[in-house]
């Protein structure tokens, strides 16, 4: 019998600083005041969820705070706004740059033509776009190849388990969200021929990645009709999609955190992004007042992509998955497919 699903330690926490967020405005984290005339500011502005959505956000956050707590020589304050939709995504943005951010970060591209007219307008404000693909002078556009990435994690599914469907359930269609599925059922079909893979999507609007019932709906409708393993890419509602993967006695394969332990004995394994990383790294240097804006882009073969493999589900991934994953890997690195 499959584990029972188990609660991240740092889940209630987080969800506790965004309901305050929603309730006053501007959350408020970590900030060392020694009395020094004027923080070092950075403005965190989520996507779809806000903070406790058990991935992309939560890292991002988790890379804010860090930067706070390893500041020895200047005190480092650190803000974050959850917006409902775009409109309102795109005032906090402009509310972050007119207050004086010495950073602000963004959790998703859907604000990168934004964030490049406010940078024109505010030169001093260093921005940071996960998942962009445009940089500038003062923007750093932080992205990944999502069709290799994506084919990673159909070798993973199809070589993990071998017979049944496969499906993959993207949160806000767009146009990474198709890349990463093209790139799932290439992988799948590179190790199981003429094998088809159902794709989904919760929507196209700012809210879908946290259309949780929807979620629960299509990943239901998927397990009934036949599919094994589920390749969840939903954001949020990645938690709904683990359940009903619990209750449905299938599997699924996380996305962007180490999403092993939502439902253990039911996640393979995750598309683990380590945006915490990445974008420390890009938080000390402009702290340093090293930042250089333009296009970084994390290659398959980095450390910052992996797939966990821990007590959660070690059990779920044989060893000769494992071996073609990093075959595959490995040809991806050399620009072969095959």
């Amino acid at each position: 019998m499959r584990g029972a699903g188990s609660s991240h330690p740092g889940t209630v926490f987080l969800w506790g600083l965004a309901a305050a967020a929603l309730a006053a405005g501007w959350g408020h984290g970590c900030a060392r005041d020694r009395g020094d005339a004027r923080a070092f500011t950075v403005f965190l502005i989520t996507d779809a969820g806000g903070l406790g959505d058990h991935g992309k956000n939560d890292m991002v956050w988790r890379a804010c705070q860090q930067l706070a707590e390893e500041s020895v020589d200047v005190p480092v304050k650190v803000e974050y706004r959850a917006p409902a939709s775009w409109p309102e995504g795109r005032s906090s943005l402009a509310e972050a740059a007119r207050a004086g951010a010495d950073v602000v970060v963004v959790a998703s591209p859907g604000w990168e033509a934004d964030v490049l007219a406010l940078a024109r307008r505010y030169p001093r404000v260093a921005f940071i776009v996960v998942g962009g693909t445009r940089g500038g002078t003062n923007v750093k556009a932080l992205t990944y190849p999502f069709p290799d990435a994506g084919y990673l994690m159909g070798i993973a599914a199809a070589a993990a388990v071998p017979s049944g469907g496969y499906g993959f359930i993207g949160g806000r269609e767009d146009a990474p969200a198709r890349a990463l599925a093209a790139g799932f059922a290439a992988g799948v079909a590179a190790e199981r021929p003429g094998v088809p893979v159902g794709t989904a999507y919760l929507g196209q609007d700012f809210g879908a990645p946290a259309a949780h019932a929807r979620a629960r709906g299509i990943s239901r409708k998927m397990f009934e009709n036949g599919v094994a393993v589920i390749f969840a890419a939903a954001g949020p509602a990645n938690v709904d999609i683990a359940a009903t993967a619990r209750e449905c006695n299938r599997l699924i394969i996380g996305y962007e955190s180490n999403q092993n332990y939502l439902e253990r004995g039911y996640v393979i394994t995750s598309l683990n992004i380590r945006w915490d990383e990445v974008v420390l790294e890009e938080l000390r240097a402009a702290a340093a007042r090293r930042f250089r804006g333009g296009v970084r882009r994390i290659p398959i073969g980095s450390e910052y992509i992996t797939y966990p493999i821990d007590a959660n589900n070690r059990a779920l991934i044989p060893a000769d998955a494992v071996r073609k994953i990093e075959a595959a890997r490995q040809r991806l690195a050399c620009g072969r497919v095959s």
